[in-house]
C-alpha cells in the first residue's frame, strides 16, 4: 500500500467520521454520510483523494465481506418461517416495482436494457437501514416488522441472482451461448457450495478446537475472501461466492461468532465502497439538475411505497401492517448501488442516467428515518378509521426465550430445567467441542463470545425474557452484563459469581448475582440447622438475614421483610414429641386451639421423614409427631401442658 493511498484513506475516513457524527444529530443514516463524504472528497468537489481507483480495490473487499455477512444473516430456518411472506409479498414487491420503474424509465427515453437495470435498481430496499431502525424502535417483532423482514430477505436473495444474471441482462453474453453459460455457472455454483458446506465447517472446527482466540477472526477472513476468490476463478462473481460461504456457514454453530468477528472489518471496508460511490457524484451536475433529482426521488418513494403496501395486502397482511410496511421499504437499498455499479461497468447504464439515479437514491435514504417514524402512526390512523386493533395491540411479545451464557454444569442445569417446563432457550458458549456435542444432542446452542454485542443481538437478547450467565471467567461475566445492559436495558440478568466482591460488582452493573462462596456456606448452615430440628421457615429467615447483612439480594422464596424476620429469630423455638397418652394424639390443631389458649403456635410438624411447614388447622396429630413450637417461655410451657393433658377442654367463649 503506497503512502499516497494511506493518506487518501485517512482523509476519506476522517471526513466520513466528522459527517457521520454531525449528520446523526439530524437523523441522517451513516450510509448517506459516507456517500456525502465521498462526494466532497471526490475529483468533482474538493479532490482531496488522488487515488480513487486504489480506494475502490479496498472497497471490493468490503463488498465481499458485506455479502458474506448477508449470507450469515440469511438463516434458512427464518426463511422457512417467513417463506410465504418472502415468496409472496417479496415477489410482488420486487416484480411490480421493477416493472413499473422500468416502464417509467423506458417511457422517459431510457434504452430498454438500461431501463431493466433502472427497474431492478429501484426495486431493492435497504436492509441495513430498515433493520437498524426497526431494532432501535423495538418494532422488529411487530406484524409490519416481520412482513418487512420477509420482503427484505427475498430482496437479498434476489441480489445474488441478479449479480449472476447481470451479464445476461446486459447482453454481454450471446443468446446462443446462454445454455452453456448457465451450465458452467451451475457447475461453479455447486463447486463453491460444496466447498463452503464441507471445507468451512472442518476449518472452523479445527480453529475452535485449538482454543486460540486470535485464530477465529483470521479463519473468518480466510473463509470469506477465499470462497470469493474461488468463485471468481470459476467464472462467477466474487460477491456471489462470499454470499454462498456465509449462507452455508449461517446454519452452523459458528455463525454468530463469525458475524461478530467480521463485522468491524466489514464495516470499515464496506464504508469505502460507499465513499467510492460518492466520488462518482458531481455536485455541480446535481445542482444543475436538482429539480429533476428531487422529482425522481419523490417518484421512487411513492412508487416503492405503493407496491410494498399492495404486496403486503395481497399476501394477506392487514391494512395497518401494509401501510406501515409501505413506508418502511420506500427507500433505495445499498445493494442497488452494487447492481448499478455492475451495470455501469458493463456499459449498459449511461453515465447521465447514473448521475441522476445516485443522488436521488441518496435522498430516499436521508428521509428514511422520518418515513419509518410515520409508519406506525399511519397504520394506527387507518386502524382507528377502520376500527381495527392498533399496532401496539397487535405487536408480538417477542421470542420470550431465555438466553444462557455458558454451558458447563450450571448452564446444563438451567437448560434441563427450562426444558422440563417447556420454556424456550438459546445457549451461547465458546467451547467448540462442547458446542458441537450439544448440537448433536439437539440443544439450541451456538458458538460465540458472550461479551460481543453483535453476538448477543444475534441470539435475541433484546427479545429475551431473561439472561442467565454461568461463565467461569469473572471478568467476562462483568463485561457481558454491561453489554447486555447496552443491548437490552430492561431484561432481567441472573449471574453466578464466585466471591462476594465479584457479586457486589455484578449487582452494581445491574444483575441479580448469586455468590458461590456465600451460598455454599449458607447451604451447609441450612443442613446443620435442619439436622438440629430448626423449622424450615426459621432456617430461611436466618439465611436471608445473612444475605441482607452481606448486601446481597434475598432468595426468591423469601417474601417477608428483613426486620420482622430478624425479630422472628429472637423468639424461642421448642419441639415436642406427641405421645400415645397425650391429648394431642388424634386431635387436630383446631381442636387444641393452642394459639388462642396459650399464645404459642405450631410452625411445623415432622412425621417420620416428612416435614410439614405451617400445618393447616385440620392437621390431625399422631403419636410420634415432632411439633415445632414458637413463643416465649410461658407460652411454650402452657402449650406443653395442653398437649399432654388427659383430655382437651373446649375453649372458653
Amino acid at each position: 500500500m503506497t503512502d499516497a493511498l494511506l493518506i487518501d484513506v485517512l482523509l476519506a475516513y476522517g471526513l466520513a467520521l466528522g459527517l457521520i457524527v454531525a449528520l446523526r444529530r439530524v437523523g441522517v443514516p451513516p450510509i448517506v454520510a459516507l456517500l456525502v463524504s465521498g462526494t466532497l472528497a471526490g475529483p468533482a468537489a474538493l479532490a482531496i483523494v488522488d487515488t480513487p481507483e486504489e480506494v475502490e480495490l479496498l472497497a471490493e473487499i468490503g463488498i465481499v465481506l458485506l455479502l458474506f455477512t448477508v449470507g450469515l444473516d440469511f438463516p434458512l430456518h427464518e426463511l422457512q418461517r417467513l417463506w410465504r411472506t418472502a415468496a409472496g409479498a417479496g415477489s410482488l414487491q420486487v416484480g411490480g416495482t421493477a416493472l413499473a420503474a422500468g416502464a417509467v424509465a423506458a417511457a422517459a427515453g431510457v434504452p430498454v436494457r438500461a431501463a431493466v437495470f433502472v427497474g431492478l435498481f429501484v426495486a431493492l430496499s435497504s436492509t441495513a437501514i430498515v433493520l437498524r431502525e426497526l431494532g432501535r424502535r423495538n418494532r422488529l417483532d411487530s406484524p409490519a416488522g416481520r412482513l418487512s423482514t420477509g420482503i427484505l430477505l427475498f430482496q437479498d436473495l434476489c441480489v445474488v441472482l441478479l449479480l449472476l444474471a447481470a451479464p445476461l441482462l446486459a447482453g454481454a453474453a450471446d443468446l446462443a451461448t446462454i445454455p452453456l453459460v448457465l451450465g458452467q455457472a451451475a457447475v461453479a455454483l455447486v463447486g463453491v457450495a460444496l466447498a463452503s458446506r464441507f471445507v468451512l465447517p472442518m476449518l472452523f472446527n479445527l480453529v475452535a478446537g485449538s482454543g486460540q482466540r486470535e485464530a477465529f477472526p483470521i479463519a473468518v477472513l480466510v473463509a470469506s475472501v477465499g470462497m470469493a476468490t474461488l468463485s471468481a476463478l470459476l467464472g462467477l462473481s466474487a460477491a456471489l461466492g462470499a454470499f454462498l460461504a456465509g449462507l452455508m456457514l449461517g446454519g452452523s454453530e459458528f455463525s454468530h461468532q463469525a458475524h461478530a468477528e467480521v463485522r468491524p472489518l466489514r464495516d470499515l471496508l464496506a464504508s469505502l465502497f460507499f465513499i467510492s460511490l460518492g466520488m462518482l457524484i458531481d455536485p455541480v451536475a446535481v445542482a444543475a439538475s436538482l429539480p429533476l433529482i428531487l422529482l425522481i426521488a419523490a417518484g421512487m418513494i411513492v412508487l416503492k411505497a405503493a407496491f410494498a403496501g399492495a404486496a403486503v395486502t395481497l399476501s394477506g397482511g392487514s391494512l395497518r401492517a401494509a401501510s406501515a410496511s409501505a413506508l418502511y421499504l420506500a427507500q433505495v437499498g445499498e445493494f442497488s448501488f452494487v447492481l448499478g455499479r455492475d451495470a455501469l461497468a458493463l456499459g449498459v447504464l449511461p453515465q447521465a442516467i447514473w448521475d441522476l439515479l445516485l443522488p436521488a437514491s441518496v435522498l430516499t435514504m436521508v428521509v428514511t428515518p422520518a418515513l419509518m417514524s410515520l409508519g406506525p402512526k399511519a397504520g394506527d390512523w387507518l386502524a382507528a378509521r377502520r376500527k381495527l386493533p392498533t399496532e401496539a395491540d397487535g405487536m408480538a411479545t417477542g421470542e420470550q426465550h431465555v438466553v444462557i451464557l455458558g454451558f458447563g454444569i450450571g448452564g446444563r442445569l438451567v437448560a434441563s430445567s427450562l426444558k422440563e417446563f417447556d420454556i424456550p432457550y438459546q445457549v451461547l458458549d465458546t467451547n467448540g467441542t462442547a458446542v458441537r456435542m450439544a448440537r448433536a444432542e439437539g440443544e439450541p446452542i451456538t458458538f460465540g463470545d458472550a461479551t460481543s454485542p453483535d453476538t448477543l443481538r444475534a441470539v435475541g437478547v433484546a427479545r429475551a425474557r431473561a439472561v442467565v450467565i454461568v461463565l467461569s471467567d469473572p471478568d467476562a461475566s462483568l463485561k457481558a452484563v454491561g453489554m447486555i445492559r447496552d443491548v437490552a436495558p430492561s431484561v432481567p440478568i441472573f449471574v453466578r459469581a464466585r466471591y462476594r466482591l465479584e457479586a457486589t460488582r455484578l449487582t452494581a452493573a445491574g444483575a441479580m448475582a448469586v455468590t458461590e462462596e456465600l451460598e455454599a456456606s449458607l447451604e451447609v448452615l441450612a443442613h446443620l440447622l435442619s439436622k438440629l430440628d430448626v423449622p424450615g421457615a426459621l432456617i430461611e429467615a436466618v439465611l436471608d438475614a445473612f444475605r441482607h447483612r452481606e448486601g446481597l439480594r434475598r432468595r426468591w422464596t423469601a417474601t417477608a421483610q428483613v426486620a420482622p424476620m430478624a425479630g422472628l429469630m429472637d423468639a424461642p423455638v421448642a419441639s415436642h414429641e406427641v405421645q400415645a397418652s397425650d391429648a394431642a394424639d388424634g386431635h387436630t390443631l383446631a381442636d387444641l386451639q393452642l394459639r388462642s389458649e396459650t399464645g404459642a403456635s405450631v410452625v411445623a410438624v415432622r412425621r417420620g421423614e416428612v416435614f410439614t411447614p405451617s400445618p393447616p388447622a385440620d392437621f390431625a396429630m399422631r403419636h410420634g409427631d415432632l411439633l415445632y413450637l414458637i413463643g416465649d417461655e410461658v407460652q411454650v410451657e402452657d402449650a406443653r401442658r395442653r398437649l399432654t393433658a388427659a383430655s382437651v377442654s373446649p375453649a372458653a367463649d
